[in-house]
């Protein structure tokens, strides 16, 4: 019956991964467990706890586990198994301790990465508990969207009270509020404003998706899309614009021709919108486009390209270790694709590459198996999600940033566990029950 609260089904992981989304996007990244470093974010442990949880589930004799090949498996493993070849390759000559202590805390980030994916493709097992996730997800993202509004309108930086949480240190500077164009450039709880714009990117597609076909308090999703769509220019950044325009572009391609006209109508009145609301804003969007040419930021990313080439000639294949070129001692690299040629060589820069395109491929895929429009759309959303994500790290270097890398691998898992519903047939999206204990999938 529709409404009644509901029990999570016994395996599930649908708490374990809410609490991880919720750490993920409401305690700022520059909060860490000291002794742990850099990787040691609450969301981050949470992560690495997760592999164990995995392992232990699956030796479970009585588990239910499966062990036929899953795209999101195959897809994250090839990535890890690329980064501890580089961690092998990289260690084999000595390395100075700051670089040496990277390449330890990229490890155990890496194998937060795997957790969460193989958690989230493995022990999701309803179409339900999918659901209730990605509406946790949105919902979080909501949040973070009206901290950086807030940060835009008044330059008070919320995520300064978080200072003080017990058994927590800073490790940096916490939800920086800088300058660009006269206009302040906002970051919320993420590490900074390109990481906060893009994160509102990848999520718009799977908001939209649920602002069309949740039918409980539409107007909650509706509101939450517009929440959304209004904070990402507030990062002032190039990589969440071209993001958004992704999204719109793979989810346009999936619409009937009575949305697609509907969309080509709101879009301009939405830009008319922003105008009114933030004189000035639009136009200094445009403006990081068409000035491109005199753009200090372009040209140090052009520049990369030449600086980059020793380094890669040193160890081509596997590279010099992920998390051991660090900006201090060298160049602060812009481009994840070619970060990773240099930490984890040609073999990792394929890993990275396939792991959008199987992700894309099996989003695309849940779409085809899908028996109704609701379930064919969540596949094309969280498509477009990926796509968001891969051209994003063309423009910054992404796995650098625990929310956006949290965020990818946490779709990653949800799009296998996707796939694996729609090959058993399971993919239909009956009535969503309210979870009273969870509190926000409602």
């Amino acid at each position: 019956m529709r409404g009644l609260p509901t029990r999570q089904e016994k395996g599930d992981a649908r708490g374990l991964l809410t609490f991880f989304a919720v750490l993920l996007f409401l305690l700022p990244a520059q909060l860490i467990i000291g002794p742990l470093g850099a990787s040691g974010t609450p969301a981050g442990v949470v992560g690495m706890g997760m592999v164990v949880f995995w392992l232990v589930t699956r030796m479970l004799p009585k588990s239910g586990a499966k062990t036929y090949l899953q795209p999101a498996r195959v897809a994250v493993g090839l990535l890890v198994l690329s980064v501890m070849l580089s961690y092998v390759f990289g260690t084999l000559s000595p390395l100075p301790p700051d670089q040496l202590s990277g390449a330890d805390r990229a490890l155990l980030t890496t194998m937060s990465w795997m957790g969460i994916a193989f958690v989230a493709a493995d022990m999701l097992k309803t179409r339900r508990s999918v659901e209730l996730l990605l509406r946790t997800v949105v919902v979080l993202t909501g949040v973070i969207a009206f901290i950086g509004l807030l940060q835009f309108a008044t330059g008070f930086n919320v995520a300064e009270l978080y200072g003080h949480l017990p058994g927590l240190k800073i490790n940096y500077d916490i939800g920086n509020v800088s300058d660009r164009s006269n206009f302040r450039r906002v970051s919320a709880t993420a590490s900074h404003a390109i990481e906060f714009g893009v994160v509102l990117a990848v999520v718009f597609p799977v908001a939209l998706h649920l602002a069309f076909y949740v039918k409980e308090r539409r107007w909650l999703w509706w509101s939450l899309v517009v929440l959304i769509g209004l904070a990402s220019p507030m990062s002032v950044s190039r990589s969440a614009t071209l993001g958004m325009f992704v999204a719109f572009i793979v989810l346009f391609a999936g619409w009937s021709g009575v949305r697609r006209g509907i969309a080509l109508l709101v879009a301009p009145v939405f830009v008319v919108a922003l105008r009114l609301l933030i004189p000035g804003l639009v136009g200094t969007i445009t403006g990081l486009f068409t000035g491109w040419a005199d753009d200090p930021s372009i040209q140090g990313r052009t520049d990369d390209y030449v600086v980059v080439g020793q380094f890669i000639d040193q160890s081509p294949w596997f590279g010099r270790g992920l998390g051991t070129f660090l900006p201090k001692d060298f160049i602060t690299l812009d481009n994840q694709f070619l970060g990773s040629i240099v930490e984890t060589g040609f073999f990792g820069l394929a890993a990275l590459i396939l792991l959008f395109v199987i992700g894309f491929v099996t989003a695309r895929g849940v779409r085809v198996r899908a028996r109704d429009e609701e379930n064919r759309h969540l596949g094309q959303a969280l498509a477009a999600s990926i796509a968001v994500a891969g051209l994003s790290f063309a423009t910054f270097d992404g796995l650098g940033f625990p929310m956006i890398s949290g965020v990818l691998f946490l779709f990653i898992g949800i799009i296998g566990a996707l796939w694996r519903l729609a090959r058993r047939g399971e993919l239909a999206a009956g009535p969503v029950l309210v979870d009273v204990k969870a509190g926000i999938g409602v």
